[in-house]
């Protein structure tokens, strides 16, 4: 690590940062102290955790409401583990959710994506090896290379080997973003073979990652991801255009597949034609930063020309339900997907859903929505006023949006099947560790 100078160095199984140029650990300065401000990992003398959760990743997006509500589950369920997180999380989460649930703070904020790589597969094996958990679960797209213990990998990346996704989003991008995109598929793939069970939110994902390969299929199974309970028991209280404008939610960070602008520029038509409607769009102004794509799109969004219907701006998850009972439709003009939490929680909070033909929106919503061609603003436009004109529709797809989040996305299935998963590979630990196939009885290929 010398070569990077990165900022942090593993000494007798801790993480501590490096101060300023520094190549060795003062521990008598303050931010160099054994301490949860960067990475505490002590080997477990009278706990012996079970799972031991690699969640450092969850920043924004999907997988921050994912771990929020993995977090809450694990508590409920007795599961017991280790969780690590960056800073960010402790925001998000309060005493009484994590309480009996260990998280752990790791604080990677500075590092480039390459000293990141080297990180996780050198320091953090070091601490998966001395942790005493039974089973590694990595819960965001990529694992251990040659893990000590047994691993199982949740796959949510799969745009990575989303055909659509290639065909109209990546010649959008640049040469570096382009690269970086061909290295993450191969990490993907390298992460999965190095995997004991692979997890896909999706029957849709697995299919397009797995593709033909036996071997992987053969460890691969679905579990579908889930809405926070709370939602399910949410019932919009909204009535359709109350204050005499159509209101729609796009809930979603900015990434160059959500493509935002055709929901504006359906809104307008709606308005051109006389009907009053606005756009709710939760994508903060530092997303589009992160893409050569994105400081141009923030542009057009933002002209003035817009100012009077498009309310552009960030909403904590916690507000996800008020948001929900405040606008009339939850609309998702997205490319491609990792799984679609919105929509989901869409359903079960009793909104309905207008959402681009894709095979993964199908899978997740079936009739429960209504779908417009990819980049159609027209399309969408024209769904909008069918909806806003037909009250037996709306009834419709909002009592079969919550019978499928009921069924289908629940997290008591979600647990059982990863806790059946861990307990099919506790015990296998071993300092040579190698993934081997799953029993078939935990991983069969078809979904559950």
């Amino acid at each position: 690590f010398g070569i990077y100078k990165v900022k942090y160095v593993c000494v007798r199984g801790l993480i501590y940062p490096l101060c300023g140029n520094r190549k060795q650990v003062d521990k008598n300065r303050p931010e160099c102290r054994r301490s949860t401000k960067f990475l505490t990992v002590a080997r477990p003398k009278s706990i012996k955790s079970e799972l031991i959760v690699n969640a450092i990743s969850a920043q924004h997006g999907g997988i921050v409401t994912y771990t929020l509500n993995l977090i809450r589950q694990m508590r409920k369920s007795g599961l017991t583990g280790k969780v690590y997180v960056p800073p960010p999380f402790f925001d998000w989460v309060d005493e009484k959710e994590r309480d009996g649930v260990s998280l752990v703070n790791v604080n990677l904020s500075g590092l480039g994506s390459l000293k990141r790589l080297f990180w996780e597969q050198l320091n953090w094996r070091r601490v998966v090896k001395d942790s005493g958990a039974s089973v590694l679960y990595s819960s965001s797209n990529y694992g251990l290379i040659r893990p000590p213990i047994p691993q199982i990998l949740m796959i949510k990346g799969e745009i990575s080997f989303n055909p659509y996704y290639q065909e109209a989003v990546l010649p959008r991008l640049s040469r570096l973003e382009r690269v970086g995109f061909a290295l993450r598929r191969r990490l993907v793939r390298w992460s999965m073979r190095h995997s004991d069970i692979v997890l896909f939110p999706l029957e849709t994902a697995l299919k397009s990652v797995v593709g033909n390969d036996t071997e992987l299929a053969r460890r691969s199974r679905v579990n579908y991801l889930c809405a926070e309970d709370g939602l399910k028991n949410l019932k919009s209280t909204r009535t359709w255009r109350e204050d005499g404008v159509l209101k729609t939610l796009y809930i979603s960070v900015y990434y160059p597949h959500k493509d935002p602008l055709t929901l504006i520029r359906a809104v307008r038509k709606l308005r051109d034609s006389g009907t009053n409607a606005i756009a709710r769009i939760t994508m903060k102004d530092q997303d589009f930063t992160h893409w050569s794509s994105g400081p141009a799109e923030l542009k057009k969004m933002r002209a003035s020309e817009n100012d009077d219907f498009v309310i552009l701006d960030h909403v904590p998850h916690k507000d996800i339900g008020t948001e929900l009972n405040q606008h009339d439709v939850l609309v998702s003009t997205s490319l491609a997907e990792t799984f679609g939490f919105p929509l989901v929680e869409s359903m079960a909070a009793g909104v309905p859903v207008i959402a681009t033909d894709l095979p993964i929106h199908r899978e997740i919503c079936g009739d429960a929505a209504l779908y417009f061609r990819p980049g159609d603003s027209e399309g969408l436009a024209t769904q909008l006023m069918k909806l806003d004109k037909d009250p037996d529709l709306r009834a419709t797809l909002v009592k079969r949006g919550h019978t499928r989040a009921s069924d289908m996305y629940g997290w008591s299935r979600h647990l059982q099947i990863l806790g059946d998963c861990v307990t099919s590979l506790s015990g296998k630990s071993d300092d040579k560790h190698q993934p081997r196939q799953a029993s078939k009885s935990c991983c069969p290929l078809s979904s559950p």
